[in-house]
């Protein structure tokens, strides 16, 4: 069975609760999962359950993530060896766990890479729209960043939709790097510099690890497992091999 609700912590309440006494173990992917009484309040203690990209420290269920941190520290360490300095980044919701932590990422590499890095950060929603909008205040600003990571492909593609409307060259005047390595980041020009994110494994795994809970209760170690992004180097970067 699957429910799929989004923007409405109730509704997503009310479909937990819809589950009980119909299945026997839940996967759970929700934004509110980190809100106080979201879970308990909505879910029997004894229904096998596993998070997938949450962050609830000390908490009972077992957890899969991606590593949002580790990403996005590979991705702004990649821009920085390429010899970029200012790097801009767009971000997503500021209550989603995933975005959170790739800025956090983001803001790591920086401070470790030290006075010579300079960061600036424009406000997104991990869509074309909200990306579409930094790369105009970019432009308004009057000096264009060395590169821009945004927290996703797709506010990815509407910076570059910013930056094609105003004439400016990616990567000859700006380099640009997203997150996910959607199948459309391929289908731009140039194609997108990514993190890859394997849903497909990241699903597999919190089911193994669901059935485990099932038939052997109370045997899951509770230990949060993290699945780290894969570099992708496409052309809008304009640096390094053209990944695969």
């Amino acid at each position: 069975m699957v429910s799929s609700y989004h923007g409405d912590p109730g509704a997503q309440g009310r479909a937990l609760r819809s589950m009980r006494g119909r299945v026997d173990g839940l996967l759970v992917l929700s934004p509110y999962a980190e809100q106080p009484g979201f879970l308990t309040d909505n879910l029997p203690q004894s229904l096998p359950t596993v998070l997938i990209n949450a962050h609830l420290p000390g908490a009972d269920y077992p957890v899969l993530s991606i590593d949002n941190h580790a990403g996005a520290m590979a991705m702004t360490e990649h821009l920085l060896r390429a010899g970029h300095r200012r790097i801009a980044f767009i971000g997503g919701p500021a209550l989603n766990f995933d975005a959170r932590e790739r800025l956090r990422g983001f803001r790591d590499a920086l401070a470790a890479f030290g006075a010579q890095a300079q960061g600036v950060e424009y406000p997104g929603g991990f869509d074309e729209a909200s990306g579409h909008r930094a790369g105009l205040a970019m432009l308004a600003d009057g000096s264009l960043p060395d590169a821009v990571f945004a927290a996703n492909d797709m506010t990815a593609l509407g910076c570059l939709y910013a930056f094609a409307q105003a004439d400016v060259s990616v990567p000859g005047d700006v380099a640009l790097a997203g997150f996910d390595d959607i199948p459309l980041a391929r289908f731009v020009h140039p194609a997108l510099t990514t993190m890859r994110v394997s849903i497909a494994r990241l699903g597999e795994q919190a089911m193994t690890r669901l059935m485990r809970l099932v038939e052997m209760p109370g045997r899951d170690d509770g230990i949060r497992q993290l699945l780290t992004p894969e570099l992708v180097i496409l052309a809008s970067c304009g640096a390094g091999e053209p990944g695969q």
